[in-house]
């Protein structure tokens, strides 16, 4: 079993929080080789070894394993979209519903769906359309002059690949935890998920990306000039009151940040949510958890994006 020391926590000038800082002996508990087994006939005994996470963010020191951390939050298929028009939702393990031919973003589950829905759908399926435009006329420029620059379609994969942590995210943000009868943070304010990675003047890929935290605005400060200058209609269209907005922003770069919408939960979901004071600690680690214990994806989930 790994044995932990010299764990010690210090305040660093310019940050708010604490950090902890310990040493790991792998395999201590073995005093010469000759009574170490063989790799191949250990148990993976990374999954035991204690975590202590200092105190900070409203909570106080928190002691867990990496096992714990690695299996905190489920593995789920890359997100495919419910349909726009009924909100029917596709098989999440299949390949999704046909997408608009135009912006290639909202799904439908039949044509009947997709017809009916077109005037509801018409003003921000030629938004997206001339976003994409903007977008390969502004990333040559871009590159050139080391500037900014992450086109939508790359936040949108990495929000559809990690559906599993912004789910978790969007829970604990929204205290969607509280139930469907009281829960209601999400009618007036936005999970918005803060990301990091990649630099100015780069190509930057999903795999350049990361979470860094996430915090509920309310939709009236994106709306202001200032911020996102969303407007009511673009809101609307997203389906405003029927769906949880969400926005992806990278690097602080709000120009360029993704507005999207989640499901409400289903029935049967919502008594399966509960509060996490540590969640942003299990998003962060899980990935680096699960390495550790054997459990990361062999493979990149197949995304929706087009």
């Amino acid at each position: 079993m790994p044995r932990v020391t010299d764990m010690k926590t210090e305040y660093v000038a310019g940050f708010e929080n604490p950090m902890t800082t310990w040493t790991i002996h792998p395999d201590s508990d073995s005093d010469s080789e000759s009574e170490r087994a063989p790799e191949s006939s250990k148990p993976n005994s990374w999954r035991n070894v204690q975590f202590l996470n200092a105190a900070g963010n409203g909570y106080g020191p928190h002691a867990t394993t990496f096992g714990d951390i690695a299996d905190k939050i489920p593995a789920r298929p890359s997100l495919k979209k419910s349909c726009e028009k009924c909100g029917k939702r596709p098989d999440q393990n299949g390949s999704g519903y046909a997408g608009c031919a135009s912006c290639k973003v909202a799904r439908y589950c039949s044509r009947d769906c997709q017809t009916s829905h077109w005037k509801e759908h018409k003003k921000l399926c030629q938004a997206r359309v001339k976003q994409v435009k903007r977008e390969q006329e502004s990333e040559a420029e871009a590159l050139r002059t080391k500037q900014p620059f992450i086109p939508q379609a790359t936040l949108r994969k990495w929000y559809y690949d990690n559906i599993d942590i912004v789910s978790y995210a969007i829970v604990q943000i929204l205290e969607l935890y509280r139930g469907r009868t009281r829960a209601d943070l999400w009618r007036t304010h936005a999970a918005v998920i803060f990301l990091g990675g990649g630099e100015k003047g780069t190509r930057i890929s999903t795999k350049d990306i990361g979470f860094d935290d996430g915090e509920a605005d309310p939709l009236t400060k994106l709306m202001r000039p200032d911020r996102m200058a969303l407007s009511s209609g673009h809101l609307e269209a997203l389906g405003l009151g029927r769906r949880i907005i969400v926005v992806l922003v990278l690097n602080d770069w709000v120009d360029m940040a993704l507005v999207e919408t989640y499901d409400l939960p289903e029935e049967e979901e919502w008594a399966k949510m509960e509060k996490d004071e540590m969640w942003r600690m299990h998003i962060r680690m899980r990935d680096m958890a699960r390495t550790m214990t054997g459990d990361s994806k062999s493979a990149d989930p197949p995304s929706q994006v087009e």
